[in-house]
């Protein structure tokens, strides 16, 4: 039995995408660069802002300099933004729940920000005792180095063998990897994503919350 669940933050805990989506689109019509469809971020929202905004930018627009005035607008917006669309994946709070009364310890590892992934994990999920909370800072390393991964391992006293990381993204594949431990990839929409797992050499698929006990 794994001692210790890291789980990313959105899309594999909370559904954040349409207001993610929403929030970027306005960013960047604030600086009058072309938006995209929703289709677009579900495959790009889980990585760090500098590597989501040089996707969405036409070639002559990305400069470091741009970039960075997209990062800081964009943390603006979403911080004032109401996200009325945000809310947990249905059957997680259960899942959370569930892990807390086997004794299994259960933390958090995103790319959003420090500060907004301590509240929306304490919105959504009060009543939940997180081992530890891993959210963006400018003074460490973000995913998919494994600083976040390592250090939750190393305060809670569990070793990379009973350890498993949780979530939707090459990134989060990707962090699992450097920090050496095993990887669940949810899938809650149940996409076909055969050849993207494959590609990747993911064993292990999760269409429910209730198929991550499996795994353990």
């Amino acid at each position: 039995m794994k001692k210790l669940v890291i789980f990313d933050l959105d899309g594999t805990l909370i559904d954040t995408i349409i207001d993610a989506s929403r929030c970027f689109n306005k960013t960047l019509e604030y600086f009058g660069l072309k938006t995209h469809p929703l289709e677009q971020y579900i495959c790009l929202v889980g990585g760090n802002l500098e590597v989501i905004f040089s996707s969405l930018l036409e070639e002559k627009f990305r400069t470091s300099e741009m970039i960075a005035k997209l990062k800081n607008k964009y943390r603006e917006v979403y911080s004032l933004d109401e996200k009325p669309n945000t809310k947990p994946f249905a059957g997680v709070l259960g899942l959370l729940k569930k892990l807390n009364e086997d004794k299994i310890l259960v933390s958090v590892n995103t790319n959003k920000s420090q500060k907004l992934a301590e509240e929306l994990c304490k919105k959504m999920f009060g009543c939940i005792p997180f081992s530890g909370i891993f959210g963006y800072c400018e003074e460490r390393p973000s995913k998919p180095d494994p600083f976040a991964a390592n250090e939750l391992m190393r305060m809670n006293h569990v070793l990379p063998k009973d350890t498993i990381y949780v979530g939707d993204s090459i990134t989060d594949i990707e962090t699992a990897k450097n920090a050496g431990i095993d990887f669940v990839f949810v899938n809650w929409l149940n996409a076909d994503v055969t050849n993207f797992l494959i590609k990747n050499n993911v064993k292990f698929v999760a269409n429910s919350p209730d198929d991550i006990f499996k795994f353990l």
